[in-house]
């Protein structure tokens, strides 16, 4: 019998986005699968589904009820925050507990703050959930976000 460590971090990210808290809530909950980097799913997963709902989850749809869960949502006040609970294990780290809270605080009349926090504990060796965090959140979701924020560029007529 191998004897894992145990350990547990606390992880907080906070990530500006240019655009009003009403649209990253949208895009955060209703749009995952447009701006989830691929690399962070499966060839086959169709997109990543956030249910914005207690009781809701936050899993990989591979269609046909398989994919992989990896959180429960256990609060929500619109469209302010999300709380998930959720575990992982082989193959994909741990095992462990994870607790991310992804709350949107208003900057100005176009800038969010999103606040990323990750709470886990468990056998983490090797888990570097900052380094994923940045790449989901900071690159991708804030990109996507910003970029549909913009107002279409006029063009000249010749």
């Amino acid at each position: 019998m191998k004897q894992l460590p145990v350990t547990a971090f606390e992880l907080k990210l906070e990530i500006p986005i240019a655009a009003p808290p009403a649209r990253v809530w949208q895009a955060l909950v209703g749009e995952s699968a447009a701006w989830w980097p691929r690399s962070f799913l499966s060839a086959d997963t169709k997109g990543m589904v956030i249910e914005p709902k207690v009781g809701g989850r936050v899993f990989d749809d591979r269609g046909g009820g398989e994919g992989v869960m990896w959180y429960w949502v256990i609060g929500v006040e619109r469209p302010n925050w999300i709380l998930c609970s959720g575990f992982y294990g082989p193959p994909y780290g741990g095992p462990g507990t994870s607790y991310l809270r992804l709350a949107l605080t208003a900057k100005g009349k176009n800038e969010t703050l999103l606040e990323v926090t990750d709470a886990s504990f468990g056998h983490l060796a090797g888990c570097d959930n900052e380094t994923g965090w940045r790449e989901i959140f900071g690159k991708n979701f804030a990109s996507y976000v910003s970029a549909a924020n913009k107002p279409p560029v006029k063009r000249r007529k010749r």
